[in-house]
């Protein structure tokens, strides 16, 4: 367990918006622009990895030092690229408002979860970061409850090369979005779009 402490104390003393964030119960929305610029937030409660998995690992919660050492990090948090919000929430999970704005062919990672940029190919990939089955096996071990959504707003002259959107627009695309409701590590959002 003092091995466990120690660990979370190096992780809160690094803390950044990297993968030790986990969306837990979230929004993501992107809006694209015909030229291939877009905007993006996310919003919603995060878990911080460390900290779950001390709690996970004592079966309590987290010490009175713990809870303040991760509330001081609001602070740092804040000044991160994109971060409109950040709130200490308890028990290890902040509440985070990130919002962009990128220009065509500028990328985004938003909390190492979502991934927005250009291949190659010219085609814009919207998607989830793919995990390896050994960190599928640890988040699944945290026993998190995900409950998220990704919504995704096209112009008219975007073609969806491929996606696997749980719902699409209507009428011929024009009324609603491409969005996608997560309910576990196991669901990856992913799109492809090329714009004519």
């Amino acid at each position: 367990m003092k091995r466990t402490a120690a660990l979370i104390a190096t992780a809160v003393a690094t803390i950044a918006l990297t993968g030790c964030f986990i969306p837990e119960k979230f929004t993501t929305t992107v809006k694209m622009a015909s030229d291939g610029g877009y905007s993006y937030q996310y919003s919603g409660l995060t878990a911080f990895g460390p900290a779950i998995m001390q709690m996970k690992m004592s079966g309590s919660g987290l010490s009175s030092k713990q809870e303040q050492e991760l509330q001081l990090e609001v602070g740092k948090l804040s000044k991160s690229p994109d971060v409109q919000k950040a709130s200490y929430a308890g028990n290890g999970r902040y509440e985070f408002v990130i919002r962009g704005d990128r220009k065509p062919g500028q990328s985004a990672k938003v909390l190492d979860a979502f991934n927005i940029f250009t291949d190659k190919d010219g085609l814009v990939n919207i998607t989830s970061v793919g995990l390896s089955p050994a960190d599928k096996a640890e988040l699944q071990k945290l026993g998190l409850k995900i409950d998220g959504k990704l919504e995704v707003t096209l112009p008219k002259n975007a073609e969806v090369v491929s996606s696997n959107a749980t719902s699409t627009p209507t009428f011929f695309g024009m009324f609603g979005t491409y969005s996608w409701k997560i309910g576990s590590i196991e669901e990856r959002p992913m799109m492809k779009i090329r714009l004519r």
